[in-house]
């Protein structure tokens, strides 16, 4: 899976503004990036999101992540 990368968290938020993420195991819609309220599948867990969600990678912070894939794309 391709890291995508962001200069700031403006950055991330403008591309992707609805806060709403598909979940990698069971395909609902939902609003945590990380974790499934109707599942219970965590994006951060053993096997992660499958290659299914968006990896990602903030330049000013250095954060780095892997979360369900946002509903933009």
């Amino acid at each position: 899976m391709e890291v995508e990368t962001f200069e700031t968290e403006l950055e991330f938020e403008l591309k992707y503004p609805s806060g709403l993420f598909r979940c990698s195991n069971c395909n609902q819609v939902i609003n945590n990036p990380t974790e499934c309220q109707y599942c219970g599948w965590r994006a951060d867990g053993l096997f992660k999101t499958m290659d299914k969600g968006l990896k990602y990678k903030i330049l000013e912070t250095g954060k780095e992540d892997e979360i369900f894939r946002p509903i933009e794309e």
